[in-house]
């Protein structure tokens, strides 16, 4: 059982700006102060990503690499809303840390977390009882036993495999997760229960929807322009095409959310690139480009695609709600080393970006002596298959 004096507390508060490697060098062999420490360096990997828990004294961490590896509080509480209403007991067959448990117990009668280390059901016991979450029943064990045995049925279990494998390689298939998914789902659809798969956003979309078949949602999740995860929503009585949420929060900490069907953008004709830049510039948030929404979103807003690779968009109508970045075009040159030493002299400071272009960033920064930063943009990409640099501001 997890259970320590006020000493372990106090040295946390009071060490909890200390350098932590000098820490551990110092009391070197003391076992229970380099669990104090790992305390500490815990909470400095989670204080942005997960401030309730970072704001609590008396929260515990398994391990560091626990806090480095939990979702984060923005994407926990996307899975709360996105879930509220519409599932009233769930089961998480993968416990972890508990942060996708414990918001998903704020909006469920009943959640169960399961977790095959005892260690981890110690800290989720001693956490949920310290933030006041009592209706999260945890059990220690495989989740596999779990379901092949006797239990009470959950409307939805929620299940995030891990990613890494021996030697901390990163898995990108499905059948390569552990616990094995695919193995478990036949046995939650007999239930008539439903599925939420956490995974990884290199994962093939297309890939995972035939794996998984009756999937009815994906959430293309990303904070800050970052895609973080991706959420399948499997339901026992699903037939059809699902429906992909592409969500992004954006730097004003607002979710940003552009739906569409694979189905229909396969069937939308391939939009001819412009052959002229017109007077604004847009590229979609890293959810859509990801879900590869490139002709539903130019048939969305209304505007032209840049060039079949790039991914780039431009219209003569500002388009104010585009879920992405938008740009007002200032000026636009063929590309040369001339032509781009001459705009340096106008531009010595610029974000450099390359869409479908033979050179990267800093090559360009190079060649042009170009400080990076600012609030100009400069875009190298191909216009009428052209090498063209799109010098905008920032909307």
């Amino acid at each position: 059982m997890v259970d320590f004096s006020e000493d372990f507390w106090h040295f946390i508060l009071q060490h909890g700006n200390d350098d932590t490697g000098r820490l551990r060098l110092k009391y070197a062999g003391n076992e229970k102060i380099s669990w104090a420490i790992d305390q500490i360096e815990a909470r400095k990997k989670i204080d942005r990503k997960l401030p309730l828990f970072s704001e609590n004294g008396r929260l515990l961490f398994p391990s560091v690499l626990s806090a480095e590896q939990a979702s984060s509080e923005d994407t926990a509480l996307y899975k709360q809303q996105i879930l509220s209403g519409r599932f009233d007991t769930i089961c998480d067959l993968t416990g972890g840390l508990g942060i996708d448990s414990y918001y998903m117990a704020r909006i469920a009668s009943q959640l169960t977390y399961i977790e095959r280390f005892s260690h981890y059901c110690d800290i989720a016991r001693h956490n949920f009882k310290e933030l006041r979450q009592n209706n999260i029943h945890v059990l220690n064990g495989d989740c596999r036993d779990f379901l092949n045995s006797p239990h009470v049925r959950c409307d939805l279990y929620y299940i995030d495999p891990a990613r890494r494998g021996s030697g901390n390689k990163r898995l990108y298939n499905l059948s390569d997760c552990e616990p094995a998914v695919l193995e478990i789902l036949p046995v939650v659809l007999a239930e008539k229960a439903s599925l939420l798969l956490k995974a990884s956003p290199m994962l093939d979309i297309k890939q995972t929807i035939n794996d998984l078949g009756k999937v009815s949602e994906i959430h293309i999740l990303s904070v800050k322009n970052e895609c973080k995860e991706l959420l399948f929503l499997v339901e026992p009585n699903h037939a059809g095409d699902p429906r992909i949420y592409c969500s992004n929060k954006t730097l004003d900490n607002k979710w940003q959310t552009y739906t569409f069907f694979l189905a229909e953008e396969s069937l939308l004709p391939s939009s001819s690139p412009v052959c002229s830049l017109q007077e604004y510039l847009y590229e979609p948030n890293s959810s859509i480009l990801k879900a590869g929404a490139f002709k539903s979103i130019a048939q969305s807003f209304g505007i032209d695609k840049l060039a079949v690779s790039s991914h780039l968009y431009t219209s003569r109508k500002y388009v104010s709600d585009f879920p992405g970045r938008a740009f007002e075009i200032l000026e636009a040159y063929p590309f040369s080393k001339q032509v781009l030493k001459k705009c340096s002299r106008k531009y010595p400071q610029a974000n450099v970006s390359t869409r479908n272009f033979p050179l990267t960033p800093d090559e360009i920064r190079r060649l042009g002596g170009i400080k990076d930063g600012g609030d100009i943009y400069l875009f190298a990409t191909m216009v009428n298959s052209e090498k063209t640099m799109i010098y905008c501001r920032k909307k």
